[in-house]
C-alpha cells in the first residue's frame, strides 16, 4: 500500500476522531448521514468537515507562528540558507545585475510548486528579459518562516494531498474543494498581514525572508540596485506589507511593486514605494472587494497612506481588459484571447516586461490650457540656442569667455542614459579646444562624495496628479523624464525644460576621457546655469536711431582706465513681456542711467549676422570690491540690517547699494582688507515683490513673503579691468514655475542679470555676503581638506536636485514646512551635522572636549593653527542650531531627510503645520535672512550688502515691494 495514502488516511481519521471527542454530537450526525448518503457524497462531506477543521486550525496558527517567530520560539538564530527560493534562470558569470525581481504567488500556493499557468508565466517572462534582470521564485509568502504547508506540521500530509488534487486535471469536485481549502487558509494569512496588530510582526518576517533570498543570490545592501516585487492576488498585500522593512534593510534602494490582480488593504505605508503598478482585469470581482472591505482605501479617508500615494502619482492603475481574477479567464490564462488575438497570459507578460525594462507606454494625453511665460519667451529668436552659431570668434581684447568650460545640456535618448547626458561644447580649456562645437557625454566623476550626492537624489520619477495638473496650467515641470527610473541630478537638470536650451558652466576640475570616438567629461559638482558665452565691459552711447534695438557702445580701456577703446554696435533686443503686461527689462534710456558712467558688463554671443547680442547685463559698480558706504559699529550695523537696507532698496528705484558693515571702528581700507583675491563668502539672498499698477499676482495679497536662497561669492581678478570683483552663484531652492526657472546652481548672470529671465529690471534684490574665517578656512581632517562652506554648498546641491523632480513626484509646492527658506536652511542644518561627524565629535566647550576626547586633543596637537577658527566654527554651529530650531528638537524630516518635498499642504496639513512651528524662524524668507545674518554678525563676520532695485526699467507702473518680516 502507498505510504502517502496511508498517512493521509490516518491523518483524516485522526482529525475525525479528535473532532468526535471534542464534539460528541457529531457522531450521531455522521452516523445518520452514513446510513442515508452514498459513498461518494459521504466522501465529499467528510472532506468538507476535515477541510473546515484544517482551515480553522491553520488559521489559528498563523498569528501564533508570527508571534512565535518574533519571540524566538523557533531558535535564537534562523538559518538564512534554508529555502532562499530559486532562480528562474541561472545568472551567467560576470553579469552585472541591474534589477532583482521577487515573485510572490497567489493564495493557491501550498509549496514552492506553482500551478501550471504560474510556471508558464514565469518561464515566458524570464525568456523576454535580459540576463541582467534576475527573477527569484519559490518563496512562501504565506508563512513567516518561509515554510511550505506540505512540510512539517501535523497537517502536512493533508496539505500535500490537497495540493496534488487541486493542481491535477482529474481532481474533479474534490480537487476544487481542496483548492478552496488552501485558498481560504492563505486568505487568513493575507488578513493577518493587513491586520494592524499582528501585521507588523508578520510583514517584518516576510521581509526578512526576501532579504535573505536577495543576499543569497548576490545582492549587496547599499548598492542601490533596484528591486521589484511581483505580487499575484494575495501576494500583492504581502509585498506591500513587507515593503517598509525591506526598504530599510536595503539602505533605501528603489523598490517598486507590481500587483497582479492584487488584494491590497491600504493599511501599509504606500508612500514608501517607489511605484506601484496595479494590474487589474475588468471582470476581477475579488480585487473589487479591496476598496470596499478596507476603509483605508475609501475616498472619504483622503489622508490615508493609500489615498495620499494615489494623489502623489505613486500608484498606476493598468487595465487588463475583460480578464478575471485567477484560473480560467484570469491574467495567466494562455487559452483565452483578447480581440486582437493576444492571449491573456501574453498580455500580462508584455506589460510586465515593459515595466521591468522601463519601456511601458504611458499614453495619458495632457492638454495644456495655459501657456507659460517660458513658452512666450521662446517666441523670440534670441532666446533660443540655435540663434547663435556654434563656431564664432570675438576680439580677445574686448571680450572674454565667461568660463573655461561651457556648453549646452542635452537630454539623451532613453537607451543612451548609461553613457551620461549630452553636452554641446561652447568653450573648453586650452588642452581641449578641439572639442568646441562637438557633442560629448557628461557624467559625475566616480569619487565617494559625488557618489553620496548622486545616490541620495536618484529617484524614479512618476508625476502625481498635481504635477500633471500644473503642466496643463502652464508650469514648467520635467515632463520629458516622467516615468524614468533612477533619474540622476544631471538628467533632472538637462530634462527640466521641454527644450534643450540650458547653457551651463562646468566648474573645475573637469576630467576628459576619450574612448575611440566617444568623449566623456567628468565633473565633481553640479553645472552652473548661465547666459551667453562671452562678456565685455562697455559704456552705452546711444541707439543708432530712435527706438532702435541696436546701440553704439564704447569698450573699457584697461590702460587708460577710461571708456575710450573700440566703439561698436551691439544688439539689445526687446524682450517678451510677462502675462501681467510689464517687461522684465527694457533698453530705453539705458545710456542715461546713473550707472552708465562706471560701465556695464554685457554677456551674450554673436548672431548669424555677426552682431553681439546682449543677453544679460551687470552694473560694474555693483560687483566690484569697492563699497559706496561703510557702516561702522555693531549697533549701527544691526540697525542698518533691520531697517535701512530695505528702506533704501524700495525707495531708490533704478539704483544700487554696495555697503560694507564693520563691527570695529576703522577706515575703509582697513574694513576692506579681509576681502582678498580668492576669498569666498556665504551669500544670503532675499528678493521682494513687483508692485504698482501692474503688480504681479503674488503681490496682490496684503502681505508679500518674498524669496530666500543661499549662495557663494568669490573675489576674482577680472581680466578686462584688472580689478577685484565678486563672482556670485546661487543655490536656488525654487519651486516649479511658469518662467522656466530651474532649481539648482545659477550664476548671478542668469538669475539676476538675464534680460529676459532675470530679476534685475523688475525686483528689489538684497544679497548679503558673509565672510568669516571659520566657514571659509580648509580644515585638514584625516589628511583630507574639508571646507565648511563647500560642505554647505554640497548639501544645497542635494536639496536643489530633489526639488527639480519633487522627490520623484514631478513638482514641488510652497507650504509652511517646505519652501525656499525652510529647505535651504534644512541643507544648512545637514551641513552642520556633516561637519561635526567629519570631526567625529560635537563639542560645545573646547577645553572640556580636549580633556574628554583624546581624538580631538590629538587632532589639535597636530593642527594648532585651527584652534581659534574651529572654536568659532563650533560656536557658530551651536548658534545656528539654536536659532533654526528654537525648541531644541530637530524636525523629523531635517533629521532623516524623509520624502516630503513633492507633497503639498493637502497631503498632511497637521504634520506640515507642526513641522513649520518647530522651525518657525525659517518660515518667512526675510525673517530667515535676518536671523542667519545676525548670528554671523554676532560671531564677528564681515558683511557686504549688494542690493538693486528695478535697474534699467523706466516703467512708471511698477514699484518695489519689501518682503514681509516681523
Amino acid at each position: 500500500m502507498n505510504v502517502k495514502r496511508v498517512s493521509i488516511f490516518l491523518g483524516i481519521v485522526f482529525i475525525a476522531l479528535l473532532c468526535t471527542l471534542l464534539f460528541p454530537q457529531l457522531s450521531h450526525l455522521w452516523l445518520g448521514w452514513y446510513n442515508t448518503l452514498g459513498s461518494a457524497l459521504k466522501l465529499i462531506v467528510d472532506l468538507l468537515q476535515i477541510s473546515f477543521i484544517a482551515i480553522l486550525f491553520a488559521g489559528l496558527l498563523v498569528p501564533l507562528e508570527a508571534l512565535g517567530w518574533w519571540a524566538g520560539w523557533y531558535g535564537d538564530k534562523i538559518n538564512t540558507e534554508i529555502d532562499p527560493g530559486i532562480l528562474e534562470e541561472a545568472i551567467p558569470p560576470q553579469t552585472d545585475v541591474v534589477r532583482y525581481v521577487i515573485y510572490l504567488d497567489g493564495i493557491g500556493q501550498a509549496s514552492s510548486k506553482y500551478f501550471p499557468d504560474g510556471e508558464k508565466f514565469l518561464s515566458e517572462l524570464a525568456a523576454v528579459l535580459p540576463d541582467n534582470i534576475v527573477i527569484i521564485r519559490g518563496l512562501i509568502p504565506y508563512s513567516v518562516l518561509n515554510q511550505p504547508l506540505t512540510e512539517k506540521g501535523i497537517l502536512s500530509s493533508f496539505w500535500r494531498f490537497a495540493e496534488r488534487l487541486s493542481q491535477s486535471n482529474t481532481g474533479g469536485i474534490v480537487g476544487v474543494l481542496l483548492a478552496l481549502t488552501i485558498n481560504i487558509r492563505n486568505l487568513l494569512v493575507v488578513a493577518v498581514s493587513a491586520d494592524q496588530r499582528f501585521g507588523p510582526i508578520y510583514n517584518q518576517g516576510t521581509a526578512q525572508v526576501m532579504y535573505n533570498s536577495l543576499v543569497h543570490y548576490g545582492y549587496k545592501p547599499g548598492s542601490a540596485v533596484p528591486v521589484t516585487l511581483i505580487g499575484f492576488s494575495g501576494g500583492g498585500q504581502i509585498a506591500m506589507g513587507a515593503l517598509s522593512y525591506l526598504k530599510q534593510a536595503l539602505s533605501d534602494a528603489p523598490i517598486e511593486v507590481i500587483s497582479l490582480a492584487g488584494v491590497i488593504s491600504g493599511n501599509n505605508n504606500a508612500l514608501l514605494v517607489d511605484h506601484l503598478y496595479h494590474l487589474v482585469g475588468n471582470k476581477d470581482l475579488v480585487e473589487r472587494l479591496g476598496p470596499i472591505l478596507f476603509p483605508k482605501r475609501w475616498k472619504l479617508l483622503f489622508l490615508s497612506y493609500w489615498n495620499r500615494a494615489k494623489r502623489m502619482g505613486k500608484i498606476s492603475f493598468v487595465s487588463l481588459g475583460p480578464v478575471g481574477h485567477m484560473g480560467a479567464g484570469g491574467p495567466l490564462d494562455a487559452n483565452k484571447f483578447l480581440k486582437d488575438g493576444c492571449s491573456y497570459l501574453r498580455q500580462t507578460v508584455d506589460i510586465m516586461s515593459k515595466i521591468l525594462l522601463e519601456e511601458y507606454p504611458y499614453n495619458q494625453e495632457l492638454v495644456k490650457k495655459k501657456i507659460s511665460n517660458y513658452e512666450r519667451y521662446q517666441q523670440a529668436a534670441f532666446n533660443r540656442p540655435e540663434y547663435y552659431p556654434l563656431n564664432q570668434s570675438v576680439n580677445a581684447q574686448l571680450y572674454r569667455p565667461i568660463a573655461s568650460w561651457m556648453g549646452r545640456l542635452i537630454l539623451p535618448p532613453k537607451e543612451q542614459r548609461q553613457l551620461g547626458v549630452l553636452f554641446e561644447v561652447h568653450h573648453a580649456d586650452a588642452k581641449h579646444k578641439h572639442l568646441v562645437g562637438k557633442v560629448v557625454y557628461l557624467k559625475w566623476i566616480d569619487d565617494p562624495e559625488s557618489k553620496i550626492s548622486v545616490q541620495s537624489t536618484k529617484k524614479d520619477v512618476h508625476f502625481n496628479a498635481e504635477a500633471l495638473y500644473n503642466y496643463t496650467q502652464g508650469k514648467i515641470v520635467p515632463i520629458r523624464i516622467n516615468h524614468w527610473r533612477q533619474v540622476t541630478p544631471l538628467e533632472s537638470l538637462a530634462g527640466s525644460r521641454p527644450d534643450d536650451d540650458i547653457v551651463v558652466i562646468l566648474r573645475e576640475p573637469v576630467a576628459v576621457e576619450q574612448n575611440g570616438e566617444t568623449v566623456t567629461l567628468y565633473v565633481t559638482s553640479e553645472p552652473v546655469q548661465t547666459s551667453g558665452r562671452f562678456y565685455g565691459l562697455v559704456k552705452f552711447l546711444q541707439p543708432i536711431q530712435p527706438r532702435s534695438e541696436q546701440f553704439r557702445v564704447v569698450h573699457f580701456n584697461r590702460d587708460s582706465r577710461q571708456f575710450d577703446s573700440v566703439e561698436e554696435v551691439v544688439l539689445l533686443p526687446e524682450v517678451i513681456p510677462f502675462h501681467e503686461g510689464f517687461y522684465p527689462s527694457t533698453n530705453r534710456d539705458i545710456e542715461k542711467s546713473p550707472l552708465n558712467d562706471t560701465g556695464w558688463y554685457i554677456y551674450g554671443a554673436k548672431n548669424a549676422s555677426g552682431i553681439f547680442v546682449v543677453q544679460a547685463l551687470a552694473p560694474r559698480a555693483l560687483l566690484r570690491v569697492q563699497p559706496q558706504e561703510v557702516i561702522v559699529g555693531r549697533k549701527a550695523a544691526r540697525e542698518y540690517l533691520r531697517k535701512r537696507s530695505w528702506e533704501n532698496i524700495t525707495t531708490h528705484k533704478g539704483q544700487i547699494q554696495s555697503v560694507l558693515l564693520s563691527r570695529k571702528s576703522m577706515d575703509i581700507q582697513q574694513a576692506m582688507s579681509p576681502w582678498r583675491e580668492g576669498d569666498c563668502a556665504l551669500v544670503v539672498h532675499v528678493y521682494g515683490g513687483i508692485g504698482g499698477k501692474k503688480r504681479e499676482a503674488a503681490a496682490k495679497a496684503p502681505i508679500y513673503f518674498g524669496h530666500f536662497a543661499y549662495g557663494v561669492a568669490v573675489v576674482v581678478r577680472e581680466p578686462l579691468t584688472g580689478e577685484l570683483r565678486f563672482e556670485i552663484e546661487y543655490h536656488q531652492v525654487y519651486c516649479h514655475n511658469r518662467d522656466g526657472l530651474i532649481a539648482g546652481r545659477l550664476s548671478w548672470i542668469r538669475y539676476i542679470g538675464d534680460r529676459q529671465f532675470g530679476w534685475l529690471g523688475i525686483r528689489p534684490v538684497c544679497d548679503i555676503l558673509i565672510k568669516i574665517d571659520a566657514l571659509t578656512q580648509d580644515y585638514d581632517v584625516d589628511e583630507v581638506k574639508r571646507l565648511p562652506l563647500g560642505v554647505i554648498m554640497r548639501q544645497l546641491e542635494i536639496m536643489t536636485a530633489r526639488y527639480r523632480i519633487g522627490d520623484g513626484m514631478g513638482a514641488t509646492y510652497v507650504g509652511p514646512a517646505n519652501n525656499c527658506a525652510q529647505d535651504s536652511n534644512q541643507a544648512i542644518y545637514a551641513a552642520i551635522r556633516a561637519i561635526q561627524v567629519a570631526i567625529q565629535f560635537n563639542p560645545t566647550d573646547i577645553p572640556y572636549a580636549i580633556k574628554t576626547n583624546p581624538e580631538f586633543k590629538n587632532w589639535l596637537l597636530r593642527h594648532p593653527e585651527y584652534a581659534t577658527s574651529f572654536k568659532q566654527l563650533v560656536n557658530l554651529s551651536t548658534s545656528l542650531r539654536h536659532q533654526l530650531l528654537p525648541f531644541g528638537v530637530a524636525r523629523a524630516d531635517w533629521q532623516n531627510t524623509t520624502t516630503t518635498i513633492g507633497s503639498s499642504l493637502a497631503d498632511s496639513p497637521l504634520q506640515q503645520v507642526f513641522r513649520a512651528l518647530v522651525s518657525w524662524r525659517t518660515i518667512l524668507p526675510r525673517k530667515s535672512g535676518d536671523t542667519v545674518t545676525q548670528i554671523f554678525l554676532k560671531q564677528g563676520a564681515s558683511l557686504w550688502i549688494l542690493s538693486t532695485s528695478q535697474l534699467g526699467n523706466t516703467d512708471p507702473d511698477i514699484a518695489a515691494i519689501a518682503p514681509f518680516t516681523f
